[in-house]
């Protein structure tokens, strides 16, 4: 059986043509509504993104 006590999902990317905002709301929407995330909803789900420029 496997424990997963805790989810860290941690990403940093460089997107044309979107503002560091639009990022951390696309990452946090990914978090929310991946369906792994909502099989382990009841796994404290930590998010680390980070947007860098060109």
């Amino acid at each position: 059986m496997i424990d997963v006590r805790q989810i860290d999902l941690v990403t940093t990317a460089s997107v044309a043509g979107i503002t560091a905002d639009t990022f951390e709301g696309l990452a946090a929407d990914a978090k929310s509504n991946c369906p792994i995330s909502k099989a382990l909803a009841a796994v404290p789900i930590s998010l680390h993104a980070t947007f860098t420029t060109a």
